[in-house]
Protein backbone atom coordinates (compact mmCIF):
# COMPACT_ATOMS: atom_id res chain seq x y z
CA UNK A 1 0.00 0.00 0.00
CA UNK A 2 1.29 3.41 -0.96
CA UNK A 3 0.91 6.73 0.26
CA UNK A 4 1.59 10.35 -1.00
CA UNK A 5 2.46 13.54 -0.47
CA UNK A 6 2.52 16.25 -3.03
CA UNK A 7 5.12 19.33 -2.91
CA UNK A 8 3.34 21.81 -4.52
CA UNK A 9 0.17 23.20 -5.78
CA UNK A 10 0.43 21.50 -9.30
CA UNK A 11 0.70 18.04 -8.55
CA UNK A 12 -1.70 18.12 -5.66
CA UNK A 13 -4.33 19.18 -8.13
CA UNK A 14 -3.13 16.89 -10.72
CA UNK A 15 -3.72 13.94 -8.20
CA UNK A 16 -7.05 15.10 -6.98
CA UNK A 17 -7.94 15.16 -10.47
CA UNK A 18 -6.59 11.72 -11.42
CA UNK A 19 -8.69 10.68 -8.79
CA UNK A 20 -11.90 12.05 -10.09
CA UNK A 21 -10.83 10.41 -13.54
CA UNK A 22 -10.22 6.82 -11.92
CA UNK A 23 -13.98 6.85 -10.05
CA UNK A 24 -15.30 8.27 -13.25
CA UNK A 25 -13.98 5.22 -15.08
CA UNK A 26 -14.87 3.30 -12.73
CA UNK A 27 -18.66 4.74 -12.45
CA UNK A 28 -18.65 4.26 -16.83
CA UNK A 29 -17.85 0.88 -16.43
CA UNK A 30 -21.22 0.18 -14.34
CA UNK A 31 -23.27 1.59 -16.23
CA UNK A 32 -26.89 2.61 -14.75
CA UNK A 33 -29.11 5.07 -13.13
CA UNK A 34 -27.28 5.41 -9.63
CA UNK A 35 -23.44 5.45 -11.63
CA UNK A 36 -24.40 7.78 -13.81
CA UNK A 37 -25.08 10.17 -10.81
CA UNK A 38 -22.16 9.32 -9.25
CA UNK A 39 -20.08 9.78 -12.29
CA UNK A 40 -21.99 13.23 -13.08
CA UNK A 41 -20.98 14.04 -9.35
CA UNK A 42 -17.33 13.29 -10.26
CA UNK A 43 -17.21 15.20 -13.20
CA UNK A 44 -18.85 18.63 -11.39
CA UNK A 45 -16.19 18.46 -8.90
CA UNK A 46 -13.77 18.17 -12.26
CA UNK A 47 -14.85 21.43 -13.52
CA UNK A 48 -15.16 23.29 -10.48
CA UNK A 49 -11.17 22.35 -9.73
CA UNK A 50 -10.72 23.38 -13.37
CA UNK A 51 -12.82 26.75 -13.01
CA UNK A 52 -9.96 27.30 -10.39
CA UNK A 53 -7.10 27.87 -12.43
CA UNK A 54 -5.98 27.59 -16.28
CA UNK A 55 -5.41 23.84 -16.42
CA UNK A 56 -4.34 23.56 -19.81
CA UNK A 57 -1.85 26.29 -19.37
CA UNK A 58 -0.10 24.34 -15.95
CA UNK A 59 -0.73 20.78 -17.93
CA UNK A 60 1.51 22.60 -20.76
CA UNK A 61 3.77 23.92 -18.66
CA UNK A 62 4.39 20.34 -17.05
CA UNK A 63 4.84 18.67 -20.01
CA UNK A 64 7.26 21.22 -21.18
CA UNK A 65 9.36 21.18 -17.78
CA UNK A 66 9.02 17.10 -18.44
CA UNK A 67 9.89 17.45 -21.85
CA UNK A 68 13.14 19.38 -20.95
CA UNK A 69 14.57 17.32 -18.16
CA UNK A 70 14.25 14.17 -20.26
CA UNK A 71 16.25 16.47 -22.45
CA UNK A 72 18.43 16.23 -20.51
CA UNK A 73 19.35 12.73 -19.61
CA UNK A 74 20.73 11.85 -23.28
CA UNK A 75 23.81 13.31 -22.22
CA UNK A 76 24.46 10.41 -19.11
CA UNK A 77 26.16 7.26 -20.10
CA UNK A 78 23.64 4.02 -20.08
CA UNK A 79 20.27 5.79 -21.07
CA UNK A 80 17.98 3.83 -22.81
CA UNK A 81 17.74 6.25 -26.01
CA UNK A 82 15.00 4.74 -27.47
CA UNK A 83 12.94 4.99 -23.99
CA UNK A 84 13.74 8.12 -23.62
CA UNK A 85 12.96 9.20 -27.43
CA UNK A 86 9.77 7.28 -26.84
CA UNK A 87 8.98 8.99 -23.74
CA UNK A 88 9.64 12.78 -25.09
CA UNK A 89 7.78 11.91 -28.69
CA UNK A 90 4.48 10.77 -25.82
CA UNK A 91 4.66 14.24 -24.28
CA UNK A 92 5.26 16.18 -27.54
CA UNK A 93 1.87 14.36 -28.66
CA UNK A 94 0.05 15.19 -26.13
CA UNK A 95 0.62 18.80 -26.11
CA UNK A 96 -0.52 18.70 -29.30
CA UNK A 97 -3.62 17.32 -28.82
CA UNK A 98 -3.79 19.37 -25.38
CA UNK A 99 -3.50 22.60 -27.22
CA UNK A 100 -6.16 21.69 -30.06
CA UNK A 101 -9.00 21.37 -27.19
CA UNK A 102 -10.64 24.71 -27.49
CA UNK A 103 -11.94 26.65 -24.58
CA UNK A 104 -11.92 25.92 -20.97
CA UNK A 105 -12.34 22.96 -19.26
CA UNK A 106 -15.59 24.09 -17.82
CA UNK A 107 -17.27 25.76 -20.45
CA UNK A 108 -19.64 23.22 -20.98
CA UNK A 109 -21.19 24.30 -18.00
CA UNK A 110 -22.34 27.57 -18.86
CA UNK A 111 -23.66 25.69 -22.07
CA UNK A 112 -25.72 23.12 -20.57
CA UNK A 113 -28.60 23.92 -18.49
CA UNK A 114 -28.77 20.27 -16.83
CA UNK A 115 -25.27 20.91 -15.63
CA UNK A 116 -25.81 24.55 -14.06
CA UNK A 117 -28.59 22.87 -12.22
CA UNK A 118 -26.26 20.23 -10.98
CA UNK A 119 -23.39 22.39 -10.03
CA UNK A 120 -26.09 24.74 -8.00
CA UNK A 121 -27.46 22.16 -5.88
CA UNK A 122 -24.60 19.85 -5.48
CA UNK A 123 -23.53 22.07 -2.42
CA UNK A 124 -27.00 21.33 -0.49
CA UNK A 125 -26.86 17.95 1.13
CA UNK A 126 -29.30 15.47 -0.88
CA UNK A 127 -29.98 18.85 -3.13
CA UNK A 128 -30.52 16.94 -6.33
CA UNK A 129 -33.50 14.68 -4.88
CA UNK A 130 -36.13 14.18 -8.18
CA UNK A 131 -38.68 16.70 -6.14
CA UNK A 132 -35.43 19.41 -6.43
CA UNK A 133 -34.46 18.72 -10.11
CA UNK A 134 -37.40 16.84 -11.99
CA UNK A 135 -35.58 17.25 -15.32
CA UNK A 136 -32.59 15.57 -13.80
CA UNK A 137 -35.16 12.80 -13.03
CA UNK A 138 -36.41 12.73 -16.12
CA UNK A 139 -32.82 12.50 -17.62
CA UNK A 140 -32.17 9.71 -15.37
CA UNK A 141 -35.13 7.59 -16.96
CA UNK A 142 -34.14 8.09 -20.58
CA UNK A 143 -32.62 5.36 -22.34
CA UNK A 144 -28.96 4.45 -21.01
CA UNK A 145 -27.29 4.70 -24.48
CA UNK A 146 -28.82 7.80 -25.09
CA UNK A 147 -27.48 9.04 -21.57
CA UNK A 148 -24.23 7.27 -22.34
CA UNK A 149 -23.77 9.40 -25.46
CA UNK A 150 -24.00 12.80 -23.86
CA UNK A 151 -21.84 12.08 -20.83
CA UNK A 152 -19.26 11.08 -23.28
CA UNK A 153 -20.02 14.75 -25.14
CA UNK A 154 -20.09 16.41 -22.22
CA UNK A 155 -16.89 14.92 -21.30
CA UNK A 156 -14.93 14.91 -24.92
CA UNK A 157 -12.45 17.89 -24.03
CA UNK A 158 -11.37 15.98 -20.74
CA UNK A 159 -9.72 13.08 -22.80
CA UNK A 160 -6.33 15.02 -23.19
CA UNK A 161 -6.67 16.05 -19.76
CA UNK A 162 -6.73 12.81 -18.17
CA UNK A 163 -4.43 11.47 -20.61
CA UNK A 164 -2.19 13.99 -19.61
CA UNK A 165 -1.86 13.99 -16.45
CA UNK A 166 -1.73 10.22 -16.11
CA UNK A 167 1.77 10.52 -18.05
CA UNK A 168 2.92 13.24 -16.10
CA UNK A 169 2.29 11.41 -13.05
CA UNK A 170 3.31 8.04 -14.04
CA UNK A 171 7.02 9.71 -15.31
CA UNK A 172 7.10 11.51 -11.53
CA UNK A 173 6.45 8.11 -10.08
CA UNK A 174 9.16 6.67 -11.46
CA UNK A 175 11.76 9.23 -11.13
CA UNK A 176 12.08 7.69 -7.42
CA UNK A 177 13.90 4.64 -6.89
CA UNK A 178 12.73 2.90 -3.95
CA UNK A 179 15.06 2.77 -0.40
CA UNK A 180 14.61 0.66 2.44
CA UNK A 181 14.03 2.69 5.59
CA UNK A 182 12.91 1.95 9.62
CA UNK A 183 10.48 4.19 11.35
CA UNK A 184 12.09 4.27 14.32
CA UNK A 185 8.66 4.22 17.20
CA UNK A 186 6.19 5.29 14.51
CA UNK A 187 8.41 8.35 12.98
CA UNK A 188 11.01 9.31 10.06
CA UNK A 189 12.26 12.67 9.13
CA UNK A 190 14.41 13.73 6.78
CA UNK A 191 15.55 17.00 5.47
CA UNK A 192 15.55 17.88 1.93
CA UNK A 193 18.27 20.31 -0.31
CA UNK A 194 17.42 23.09 -1.88
CA UNK A 195 19.17 21.83 -5.14
CA UNK A 196 16.54 18.89 -5.14
CA UNK A 197 12.99 20.15 -6.89
CA UNK A 198 11.20 17.09 -5.03
CA UNK A 199 7.48 17.04 -6.17
CA UNK A 200 6.38 14.50 -4.51
CA UNK A 201 6.97 11.72 -1.39
CA UNK A 202 6.22 7.92 -1.80
CA UNK A 203 5.82 5.66 1.23
CA UNK A 204 4.68 2.27 0.69
CA UNK A 205 4.21 -0.45 3.25
CA UNK A 206 2.76 -4.19 3.08
CA UNK A 207 -0.86 -4.03 2.89
CA UNK A 208 -0.51 -6.12 5.88
CA UNK A 209 0.17 -3.20 8.45
CA UNK A 210 -1.59 -2.51 10.99
CA UNK A 211 -0.87 1.45 10.57
CA UNK A 212 -1.45 3.40 8.40
CA UNK A 213 0.90 6.13 7.04
CA UNK A 214 0.59 10.47 7.45
CA UNK A 215 3.32 12.42 5.81
CA UNK A 216 3.49 15.45 6.25
CA UNK A 217 6.39 18.11 5.36
CA UNK A 218 7.16 20.92 2.42
CA UNK A 219 10.13 21.61 0.36
CA UNK A 220 12.71 21.24 2.92
CA UNK A 221 11.77 18.56 5.49
CA UNK A 222 9.06 16.08 5.79
CA UNK A 223 7.82 13.40 8.00
CA UNK A 224 6.48 10.21 8.41
CA UNK A 225 4.56 9.08 11.00
CA UNK A 226 2.84 5.48 11.01
CA UNK A 227 -0.58 5.39 13.04
CA UNK A 228 -3.44 3.23 14.07
CA UNK A 229 -6.48 4.05 13.45
CA UNK A 230 -8.92 3.86 16.24
CA UNK A 231 -12.80 3.99 16.01
CA UNK A 232 -13.67 6.77 18.99
CA UNK A 233 -10.70 8.43 19.39
CA UNK A 234 -8.25 10.02 17.47
CA UNK A 235 -5.61 8.51 15.67
CA UNK A 236 -2.60 7.49 17.65
CA UNK A 237 1.16 7.15 16.32
CA UNK A 238 2.65 3.39 17.56
CA UNK A 239 5.87 2.94 19.10
CA UNK A 240 6.77 0.21 17.53
CA UNK A 241 9.69 0.17 14.58
CA UNK A 242 7.94 -0.37 11.08
CA UNK A 243 9.67 -1.02 8.26
CA UNK A 244 8.81 0.99 4.75
CA UNK A 245 10.38 1.74 1.22
CA UNK A 246 10.36 6.01 0.86
CA UNK A 247 10.22 6.83 -3.00
CA UNK A 248 11.47 10.87 -3.19
CA UNK A 249 10.48 11.86 -6.91
CA UNK A 250 11.50 14.65 -8.44
CA UNK A 251 11.91 15.21 -12.21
Amino acid sequence: MTYELPLNERIRTFLRLEGLFMQMNHFSEHDNEWNNRAELNCLLDIFTISSRADLKSEITKEIERHTKSLALFSQYPNVDAEKLKSSIVKLSELNVRLASTSGRIDHKVGQIDLLKCLIQRSSIPGGTCDFDLPGYHFWLKQPLQHRREQINYWTENLVAIRESISLLLEYIRSSGTGVSKIAACGVYQQSLSDQQAVQLIRVSVDSTSPFFSEISGGKHRFTVRFMTLRETERPAQTSEDVNFTLNICQL
